[in-house]
């Protein structure tokens, strides 16, 4: 088995876990061999791919899709040269809806999701035949190991941004008739911290009147890539707001927000501006505790942030969601709130900064879960496994046939 791991530029950052794959699929008897696709000639790095000749080809969020052309259409080169392209998605489908709209009619295209919704978003851009799903995970081997000391009592993971400088933004933009639908959607997925935009849209469109429904719905149909941008820009805004809420009624709270930042600081808080996520790494490993707030862009699993502030042995204070004790325990390996809930945010915010013990003991058991449970092997074993059994099925159909 030949496996071709292919990725866009070094800098993978939270994504870089996925390098212990090719690692561990060598140690499996597999062939492997990495390309960078942003090395040199683009052209140069797809001859070298298919000198290789891969079974398979494995990437992150369809980033190092290639099509050639054939009789005037775009295609695949997985198509055109009879291997499998895998892609890994760690982020939210609908991000990368300009790659996947082209792949529609790929028929050696597979799909691997790291959240089950994912799935529902692949389904609405077109791809129909299933996938695969893992949980996320993290390499010990590519994180640093936590800090022995701790200085800082909290702090809050971003990116934050005042949601009113997206709505600004996207306002600008926008056909005016559209605006108070991008608002009520948007408000929606704030108030409903658990429902997915492809329901949220639907949902508030129905009660719109229907001359709006009529004139939206030929909109979205004659402009489908403002239409999918249009999506993601109302994900942005409802994560804006649980975020901007959250920080809002804990002014006064020495309090340091890692990462972007754009808006007023309130009164206690320090923006910690970071140049590499190893920086933010540093700043999480230092801190007792670390707020974070579910992007909708995660609409039901872990994701990856959360594992790596657990790995710091910082306690990550999550926002509460029906699936997330299938995880973490809240209260033994993380400190679950009620994303709505003000006076439950300042009580759990309030009490773990009076019991700083309490705090590093949940980042302890915290760290022993992931190294117990989210190691990049099981993964990558299943991965592996999925590779030998496309293979056989390939072989018996060839058998079949003969």
């Amino acid at each position: 088995m030949r496996i071709a791991f292919l990725k866009y530029g070094k800098e993978l950052g939270i994504n870089r876990h996925v390098l212990a794959f090719p690692e561990a699929f060598r140690e499996k008897g597999a062939e492997v061999q990495e390309f960078d696709l942003s090395e040199g000639e683009l052209q140069e790095r797809v001859k070298e791919l298919l000198e290789f000749s891969p079974t398979f080809a494995l990437d992150l969020n369809g980033s190092c899709v290639v099509f050639g052309e054939r009789e005037g259409e775009k295609l695949l080169i997985s198509d055109a040269f009879g291997f499998v392209h895998v892609s890994l998605f760690t982020d939210e489908p609908l991000f990368h809806f300009p790659t996947l709209l082209d792949l529609r009619q790929a028929n050696n295209f597979l799909p691997v999701v790291t959240d089950l919704k994912y799935a529902d978003s692949l389904k609405f851009l077109g791809h129909e035949r299933g996938t695969f799903y893992i949980t996320p995970f993290v390499d010990p081997s590519r994180m640093p190991q936590p800090p022995e000391e701790k200085d800082i009592e909290i702090s809050f993971l971003g990116p934050v941004v005042d949601p009113n400088i997206i709505a600004q933004q996207v306002t600008q933009n926008l056909k005016e008739d559209f605006v108070p639908y991008f608002f009520e959607v948007g408000e929606f997925l704030f108030r409903n911290p658990e429902a997915h935009i492809l329901y949220a849209k639907e949902y508030l469109l129905s009660m719109f009147n229907q001359s709006f429904q009529e004139e939206f719905d030929k909109w979205r149909k004659e402009n489908t890539q403002d239409y999918m941008k249009f999506l993601n820009d109302i994900s942005l805004y409802a994560t804006a707001r649980k975020r901007w809420y959250i920080l809002s009624f804990l002014e006064g709270i020495n309090l340091k927000v890692v990462g972007v930042f754009e808006g007023e600081l309130k009164e206690g808080h320090e923006h910690v501006s970071i140049n590499s996520w190893e920086e933010a790494l540093d700043v999480i490993g230092r801190s007792y505790m670390t707020i974070l707030s579910f992007p909708h862009a995660v609409p039901t699993g872990i994701g990856f942030a959360p594992l790596e502030v657990a790995f710091m042995e910082s306690a990550p204070l999550i926002d509460l969601r029906a699936t997330l004790p299938g995880f973490l325990n809240p209260g033994i390996e993380m400190i679950g709130y009620l994303p709505l809930d003000r006076a439950d945010i300042e009580e759990k915010v309030v009490y773990y900064l009076d019991n700083l013990q309490e705090a590093k003991d949940i980042g302890k058991r915290a760290r022993d879960k992931v190294l117990q449970s989210y190691g990049p092997t099981d993964r990558a074993e299943f991965l592996y496994q999925m590779f030998q059994d496309i293979l056989s099925q390939a072989q018996a159909q060839q058998d079949s046939s003969v």
